[in-house]
């Protein structure tokens, strides 16, 4: 299969109808403004829950490359790293990408070297990349996108990737076209994925993109939107759409698809902020009764940023002497708002409530 001619973008209006995908484009548009409001007006610091949802990010957009982890693994290992498991070190990469990619664009515009260092974040420690892969650096050579035997796409010639990707960037600092941000991340998104500029980690990279440019976009007031699971659930559809841009330029369907996957997204994450409101009212209350401390709520927000804790990470976050941090959790156990692995060192205690409502 020859490799595939990319075009520029901006789209011209002859590639775009419209009329597929405008009902959808409204439901996001309104989905996407509640959602953010929601969280906006949360009870709890969105930036305590953040960290959780990046974490579920990681690992969907992680499961979608074939990694083998399961989400509280991955909560474990926050508290508990383990160095020799690979598809753990790929989420924590992930997570630390999407960190340093947010402080970055709070200052700067997007650009090549931005793009190239979240790659190099992403695939630090040798973690499921090919061998031809450097970290941080476009392919030199010709890449194919298919398993076994079976090529269902070739992206363009290395030699164009430096062009095309200027262009990208471009597209993404100064839109010269008139469309809504939320259609213009779709056009990115597979602008990027059709130029696979990297030898391995092209996924990874594009998906990170998608709530870095719509919080550059002003859509979203922290990074905290993701949709590779509601990809990861549809992804034979997403693979096929995204070629169907390629192969009969079909903009509109592959634009329609990921309108509805942002609404359905945001129709779970709004309900999940609102039960995670109710649940830290409900519980707040019982902890402040039950820790005569000042240092109650401390310890409450801590559980939304690490609903796996340990009296380490009480005692290193809140400012919490270990004694009192360890009397603190116990006492959260023993009334059955926490539940302990019972292990004589390093215990681990469990908020199972958020936990529940995080992995549904």
């Amino acid at each position: 299969m020859e490799a595939f001619e990319a075009k520029h973008i901006p789209l011209s209006e002859r590639d775009l109808n419209p009329f597929v995908y405008i009902d959808a484009l409204i439901d996001a548009t309104a989905k996407l403004e509640v959602y953010r409001s929601k969280l906006d007006s949360s009870k709890l610091d969105r930036m305590w829950f953040l960290p959780t949802l990046q974490q579920k990010e990681a690992l969907a957009s992680s499961l979608l490359e074939g990694t083998q982890a399961t989400l509280d693994g991955v909560l474990v290992d926050q508290v508990s790293p383990s160095g020799n498991d690979k598809n753990l070190a790929e989420v924590r990469n992930y997570v630390s990408a999407a960190e340093k990619g947010y402080h970055y664009l709070t200052r700067n515009e997007f650009s090549i070297e931005f793009i190239l260092n979240v790659h190099k974040i992403l695939m630090d420690g040798n973690v499921r990349r090919n061998k031809s892969t450097i970290p941080g650096q476009f392919r030199t050579g010709q890449n194919y996108i298919g398993k076994g035997r079976t090529i269902s796409y070739t992206p363009p010639v290395a030699e164009r990737i430096p062009e095309l990707m200027e262009n990208l960037v471009q597209y993404l600092n100064y839109p010269t076209d008139n469309l809504r941000p939320l259609v213009r991340t779709a056009i990115a998104h597979a602008q990027f994925e059709t130029i696979h500029p990297f030898m391995d980690g092209n996924g990874r990279v594009g998906r990170i993109l998608i709530p870095l440019y719509l919080y550059k976009q002003k859509q979203i007031s922290l990074p905290c939107f993701f949709v590779s699971e509601a990809l990861e659930r549809d992804k034979y559809k997403y693979y096929d759409l995204l070629n169907g841009v390629r192969t009969d330029n079909d903009w509109s369907a592959w634009i329609n698809f990921f309108l509805q996957t942002v609404t359905s997204q945001c129709t779970k994450y709004i309900a999940m902020v609102d039960r995670i409101n109710g649940l830290y009212e409900e519980d707040l209350e019982r902890v402040m009764g039950l820790i005569k401390s000042n240092k109650a709520v401390d310890l409450m927000n801590l559980l939304y940023k690490f609903p796996i804790i340990t009296t380490g990470i009480v005692e290193k976050y809140a400012n919490i002497p270990s004694a009192s941090a360890t009397r603190y959790l116990n006492t959260l156990a023993e009334n059955r708002l926490l539940y302990t692995d019972g292990k004589a060192r390093n215990r681990r205690f469990f908020y199972y409530s958020l936990l529940d409502i995080i992995r549904s």
